[in-house]
């Protein structure tokens, strides 16, 4: 498809250095506390049932809860089958993509699926469908949306001859 081209400059170095953090922190913070907390903050506030209010509730919680990652040592560590370590970088991914969630249902003001805005109950048009689309850059996230581009079967029609 496409070539393969280089990393921006610095990306790895960063990239790395990001992951090694809280080795290198006085040992501190509760990796399960937070696990449980944002369990907490994505079933209350950005679950099935969402509101504007629960979502901008969400999104300054998971904030306070990625700084608090970040502030979490593990202190010195031996990087070799370091499952604490592990858990820290799998907690930083789950709070990343609970932001991404986040903004894309905030951004959404229609019910679509088994995802339900109390304050936006109508469902739209069908036909005129949009993929939310997130992506960061910068520390920023920004979403936008992609027509569904229906391929098989337009709304409206079957697959069933009769």
């Amino acid at each position: 498809r496409g070539e393969l081209r280089e990393p921006a400059a610095g990306a790895l170095e960063e990239a790395e250095a990001r992951a090694r953090a809280p080795l290198g922190r006085a040992l501190r913070g509760n990796l399960g506390a937070l696990r449980d907390a944002l369990h907490t903050v994505m079933w209350e506030d950005v679950g099935i049932l969402r509101t504007a209010e629960g979502l901008a509730r969400a999104r300054s919680r998971l904030a306070g809860l990625e700084a608090e990652l970040h502030d979490t040592g593990l202190g010195p560590q031996d990087l070799r089958y370091n499952l604490t370590w592990h858990d820290w970088l799998n907690l930083e991914s789950l709070i990343t993509v609970s932001r991404a969630i986040c903004e894309a249902a905030d951004a959404r003001t229609d019910s679509r699926g088994a995802h339900f805005r109390e304050d936006h109950p109508e469902t739209g048009d069908l036909a005129t469908s949009q993929y939310t689309q997130v992506t960061s850059g910068g520390g920023e996230l920004r979403t936008s949306f992609a027509p569904v581009e229906f391929t098989r079967v337009k709304p409206g029609e079957s697959l069933l001859t009769s």
